[in-house]
């Protein structure tokens, strides 16, 4: 077996927050637990004070450069500085064998090829979109689409592979470029690591209501005003029969709380993810809201896991998972009419719970599977390798 050094350009990691996070995080723990071979991250973070803040975890190491962020949720590096150029010399003296990138709107994909160009390194590009990003205005929404039409089409086009995370994001891609693309799906931790559910008491908080929730970040295009929205519409007798919770934080978080006109939601803020999970566990009904954007989302594939009822939009991935009356319920669109409506029928559908988890357990266990994944990513990346070795 050939032992491989992934050198990735992110735009965030941990210690940041958020799910494409852990989806690396998670990538990289497997990689090295597998065998295959190295992984050194380069990140950036606008939290970071000067210097460069270098740690190691599960076998890899990840090295985080300063930035700040021209808009919310968008580093862009302080090429500038000398701490910047410290740690593409760390980069250059990894001696990488793979240049690996994620998601192609953030500037780390743009400085991950010239760092390939460079250097003569095979460049492979995991896409986690399925959409153009939706932001706060129309103004930025559409620089954030010239983005996409400049940088984006550059990034699918020029990568020796794009990796796309689902089907969704496979469709996205192919609306600039014309190339074969294998999807690559991720896999569950939780499935390994269990549960703790007395990390959570919110099931005592609230033991006489149908908990319905949302998990994730509270970004536009995850629709979590929707969900609060059809909440309003519902009958009061049904509004009192369950307790909507939101949990996660993001800039629309303030915005949320405003249309939460009466405090009927709970806002839990952000979790440290094995409360997460807990908390999770403990729920009724996961409303999965999502607008089209995100690529496959890591709440849904966890709230399938640990038993929910699932109430989802066919977007992020969601349709690539759920089956209408099937395993769960996979609404025609993202509006508020059809979230509305099928809170009603979800409720009156709580007695399929139990069948539906039990397909659902068997799915992530089959379907979304981390060794067998991570063992197509080797195969991929040894396939470039020797293609490369002829040029």
């Amino acid at each position: 077996m050939q032992k491989i050094k992934v050198l990735k350009f992110l735009p965030y990691f941990p210690p940041h927050k958020g799910w494409l996070e852990i989806h690396i995080q998670e990538w990289s723990k497997w990689w090295v637990r597998s065998g295959y071979g190295e992984i050194l991250n380069i990140t950036f973070s606008v939290w970071q004070p000067d210097g460069i803040f270098e740690y190691s975890e599960n076998g890899y190491r990840v090295i985080v450069l300063p930035a700040f962020e021209l808009v919310s949720n968008f580093p862009f590096p302080a090429f500038w500085t000398r701490d910047f150029w410290r740690g593409m010399n760390e980069a250059k003296k990894f001696n990488a064998d793979i240049i690996n990138t994620h998601t192609r709107f953030f500037l780390s994909s743009l400085i991950g090829w010239i760092f390939a160009k460079i250097y003569r390194i095979s460049w492979i590009h995991i896409e986690h979109g399925s959409d153009y990003v939706r932001l706060d205005s129309p103004f930025k929404t559409w620089i954030a689409w010239v983005f996409d039409q400049i940088i984006g089409r550059w990034i699918f086009s020029y990568a020796d592979a794009v990796i796309p995370i689902s089907e969704a994001c496979k469709r996205f891609v192919g609306r600039f470029v014309t190339r074969e693309m294998s999807v690559f799906y991720r896999w569950l931790d939780v499935v390994e690591t269990g549960i703790n559910k007395s990390l959570s008491d919110i099931k005592d908080k609230f033991s006489w209501k149908i908990l319905v929730w949302f998990i994730g970040r509270l970004y536009k295009w995850k629709n979590v005003e929707s969900f609060i929205r059809a909440y309003y519409e519902l009958d009061d007798d049904t509004k009192e029969k369950i307790q909507p919770v939101v949990v996660g934080y993001g800039e629309d978080l303030e915005r949320l709380k405003i249309l939460d006109r009466e405090n009927r939601f709970y806002f839990t803020g952000w979790k440290d993810s094995s409360i997460d999970i807990a908390t999770q566990s403990q729920f009724d009904i996961h409303i999965h809201s999502s607008s089209p954007g995100g690529g496959l989302a890591t709440t849904l594939l966890q709230a399938m896991y640990l038993g929910c009822l699932i109430i989802a939009t066919p977007y992020e991935g969601a349709d690539e998972a759920i089956s209408n009356n099937t395993n769960g319920i996979l609404l025609k669109d993202d509006s508020v009419e059809e979230i509305k409506r099928w809170i009603l029928l979800g409720i009156e559908n709580l007695d399929k719970r139990q069948k539906w988890s039990e397909i659902n357990a068997q799915i992530i266990q089959e379907k979304f599977n981390w060794e067998r994944n991570i063992k197509n990513y080797h195969n991929l990346f040894t396939q470039f390798l020797q293609t490369w070795k002829k040029l």
